[in-house]
């Protein structure tokens, strides 16, 4: 539905009663991503990862992240380890 700010303001009340939620900063970055909005994309991203680093593989694959991907920040945030 391409509603990305009413999914992201879902994302941050989540956050606000659970700051360390994976998967909430994991699909805010994907929000972000398709805004092609790649700081917050890479800050929430950031985030997710430090929490579960499994998102670190997920988003090398995840299409969410397609315009974004060939960004030196997102490369070198997904090939660090």
């Amino acid at each position: 539905l391409q509603r990305y700010q009413e999914a992201i303001a879902s994302y941050d009340k989540a956050l606000e009663l659970n700051p360390d939620k994976d998967k909430a900063w994991y699909n805010k970055a994907c929000a972000y991503s398709l805004q092609n909005n790649v700081d917050l994309a890479i800050e929430n991203l950031t985030q997710a990862i430090n929490l579960n680093p499994e998102y670190r593989e997920m988003a090398k694959t995840d299409s969410d992240f397609d315009n974004i991907r060939e960004k030196p920040n997102f490369k070198s945030l997904i090939e660090s380890e």
